[in-house]
C-alpha cells in the first residue's frame, strides 16, 4: 500500500511540475521599452484538492534585450513525506520583431528522468536547437517561431494582449517538435485571497488524453491566475495564484507592488 501511494505521489508531484510548462504563466521586465515589466508571482499547488507544494515563477531582465524567465517547484504536504521535492525551469530569450526568440532553456530536477533534466541551445544561424543535457542528445531543425516549453507561458501572455484568440506553439522536446494548441473557450470569474477577478480561459485543443486550461485575467494585463489539468488517471492538478508582485520601474507608482 505505501508503495502505490509513493508511486502515486510521484505521478501527481510530476504533473504539478510540468503543468505550468505545459499551460504558460507570465514574466516581467524592468525597463520601459521591455514588453512586460520585471516580477514574481507564487501559487499553491494542489491534487484532487489537497495542497501538494509551492511554484514561483519570475522574469528579470539580464542584459540588453535579453531577459531570463524562471520557475521553481517545491512539495509539501502530503507529497513531501517521501521526501522534499525540487525543480527549477528557466528560459533565456530576446524580444525580436514583436515575438520571443529563445536563446537557451534548463530543466533540473533531482529525481527525474532525463526530460526533466534538459540542456536545450537555440541556434538562430544554422536554424538548429540541440540537446546537451541529461540522457540522449539529440540535435534537430528549428522551425521558424519555435519556443521552448517554459516560455510558451509568456508566449501566451503577450498573444492575449494583442487580442488573439487560437494559440499554436513548437515546442522542442525530446528529440522531435511537439505542437501545443489552445483557443479561448469562454469569459470565468476567479476568487483569489486578493479578491474576484474577470478572467478569459483558454484550453488546450490537441491532447487526447489530458485536459488543461488557463484562466488569465484582462485587469492584471492577462497575468494567469489559475491553471487546472485534468489527467486520463482521474488526477486533477491546480495552481492558483498567491501572490504577484512587479519589481521594476515599471510597477504601479514607480516601484514595486503586491496585489
Amino acid at each position: 500500500m505505501r508503495h502505490q501511494t509513493h508511486t502515486l505521489v510521484q505521478a501527481v508531484v510530476l504533473a504539478m511540475l510540468i503543468l505550468l510548462s505545459l499551460l504558460f504563466s507570465a514574466s516581467v521586465l524592468a525597463d520601459e521599452d521591455a514588453p512586460y515589466p520585471s516580477f514574481i508571482a507564487s501559487y499553491n499547488a494542489k491534487a484532487n484538492g489537497l495542497g501538494i507544494g509551492t511554484v514561483q515563477v519570475s522574469l528579470t531582465r539580464v542584459g540588453d534585450n535579453e531577459y531570463l524567465y524562471e520557475q521553481k517547484s517545491v512539495t509539501r504536504g502530503i507529497a513531501a513525506l517521501f521526501g522534499t521535492d525540487k525543480s527549477t525551469e528557466s528560459s533565456r530569450w530576446r524580444y525580436r520583431d514583436n515575438a520571443i526568440q529563445v536563446i537557451e532553456y534548463q530543466s533540473r530536477r533531482k529525481k527525474g528522468d532525463d526530460d526533466d533534466n534538459s540542456h536545450l541551445v537555440f541556434d538562430w544561424e544554422t536554424r538548429r536547437v540541440k540537446n546537451i543535457g541529461a540522457g540522449e542528445h539529440w540535435d534537430i531543425a528549428l522551425p521558424e517561431g519555435a519556443i521552448d516549453r517554459l516560455v510558451m507561458q509568456l508566449a501566451m501572455l503577450f498573444d492575449l494582449r494583442k487580442g488573439d484568440t487560437v494559440f499554436k506553439y513548437r515546442i522542442p522536446r525530446q528529440g522531435r517538435i511537439k505542437n501545443y494548441d489552445f483557443e479561448l473557450v469562454g469569459d470565468e470569474p476567479v476568487e483569489l485571497d486578493s479578491g474576484t477577478y474577470h478572467t478569459v480561459k483558454a484550453e488546450r485543443t490537441n491532447d487526447d488524453r489530458d485536459k488543461s486550461w488557463v484562466w488569465s485575467a484582462p485587469d492584471l494585463d492577462y497575468f494567469p491566475v489559475r491553471f487546472l489539468k485534468q489527467k486520463k488517471s482521474g488526477i486533477k492538478i491546480e495552481l492558483v495564484l498567491k501572490k504577484l508582485e512587479f519589481t521594476g520601474p515599471a510597477a504601479d507608482n514607480g516601484g514595486t507592488s503586491s496585489r
